[in-house]
C-alpha cells in the first residue's frame, strides 16, 4: 500500500491538474510543481460556454472524491499498521512463555 496504492492513487487524483493527462506512475516519489507555474485544467478558452460549469463542476466533485479516497486509504494504512503491532507484540510475548517451558528430560533428578 505505501509504496504502489497510494502514490498511483496520489497521482490519478493530479490528474485533473494537467489537464487530463495522467502522469507516468512512479515508485519514486515526484518533486512538487513549482508555485509558479500555473496548472493547465483545461478549462480556459470555455467561459461562457454550457459546457465549462459542467467541467468546473465535475473538476471539483473529482477533486473532493480523491481527498476522500486518500483519506480513507490512510486510515486503512494506519489500521494495517496498527494490526501489525498486536501481531508483532503477541508473537513475541507467546515466544517468550513457550521458551520458558521445559520440557521434563530424562536427566531430571540424577
Amino acid at each position: 500500500m505505501e509504496e504502489q496504492l497510494t502514490p498511483n492513487t496520489q497521482a490519478a487524483a493530479h490528474m485533473a491538474d494537467g489537464g487530463g493527462a495522467l502522469p507516468p506512475l512512479t515508485v519514486a516519489p515526484v518533486a512538487p510543481a513549482s508555485p509558479l507555474i500555473k496548472q493547465d485544467t483545461g478549462l480556459k478558452g470555455l467561459s461562457g460556454w454550457v459546457s465549462d460549469q459542467g467541467l468546473s463542476d465535475a473538476l471539483t466533485a473529482w477533486q473532493g472524491q480523491t481527498k476522500r479516497l486518500m483519506g480513507r486509504l490512510q486510515l486503512e494504512l494506519n489500521g494495517l499498521h496498527g494490526t501489525k503491532n498486536v501481531f508483532q507484540s503477541q508473537g513475541t510475548t507467546i515466544g517468550a512463555q513457550v521458551a520458558a517451558v521445559r520440557l521434563p528430560s530424562s536427566f531430571d533428578g540424577m
